[in-house]
Parts: structure tokens; sequence; C-alpha cells
């Protein structure tokens, strides 16, 4: 991936503060939801909307928070460069797979098949 997500910023207690700050923002503007059940679902989706706000706001103010974005511009960069396999061999590979899965039901019918008769048949004589 990417060199830049060793950051050396993570250091200072304020930069660790603000991970469980956004928790708590988050889970005080949940929990705020629930608390205003008496008032309009307007004015309560609102205060949950800029609670949860703010609280993603501090997220990625954080290094854990820069950091994460950074990986997550990387991951999409190289998904961009993944080579998507064409349709015809898409086709072809479902086919083997479906092959492969009829005689492998097919194989384990007979093995039961084969193990029932030796079963009953042979060892216990009940047909």
């Amino acid at each position: 991936m990417s060199k830049r997500l060793s950051t050396k910023e993570g250091s200072s207690i304020v930069s660790k503060l603000l991970v469980p700050l956004a928790g708590t923002l988050a889970f005080v503007s949940i929990v705020s939801f629930q608390i205003y059940a008496e008032e309009g679902m307007f004015f309560r989706v609102v205060l949950l909307c800029i609670g949860l706000g703010i609280s993603l706001t501090v997220l990625f103010l954080s290094p854990a928070g820069k950091n994460f974005i950074i990986y997550f511009k990387d991951s999409i960069q190289e998904a961009k460069r993944v080579v998507w396999p064409t349709k015809k061999e898409t086709f072809q590979t479902v086919v083997m797979v479906f092959l492969f899965v009829l005689l492998s039901a097919i194989f384990l019918w007979l093995a039961d098949k084969f193990f029932e008769w030796v079963l009953y048949s042979m060892v216990l004589g009940w047909k």
C-alpha cells in the first residue's frame, strides 16, 4: 500500500483521546435521540445527524482517521488497477464450477448408495 500510513502524530495525548471522544459523541447523540422521544421526529433526526457529523469530524481529524482516509484512497487506487475477467472467462469459470459440483454430487450419491447397500444388505441383512 502506502508508506504514508506511518505517522509520528499519534504520540501526543490529545491524539490518543480523539478516537474515544468521537465514540462518546456518537453514543451521546444516539442516546439523545432516544431521550427526546417526546419531541418531533424532525428535531430528533436533526439532533442525531448533527451529533454523528461532529463525531465523524472529530474521528477523521485524529491521526487514526487520517490514516484510514489514506488507506481508503490507496485501496480505491488498487481496485482500479485490478484486471477483471472478460465475459467469456467468467462464463467458462461458472460452467467449470457447476460441472465440478455436479460431478461431486453424483460421486457422493453413488458412495452413499454403495455404503447403504453394504451396511443394510451385507452387514445387517435387512433387505
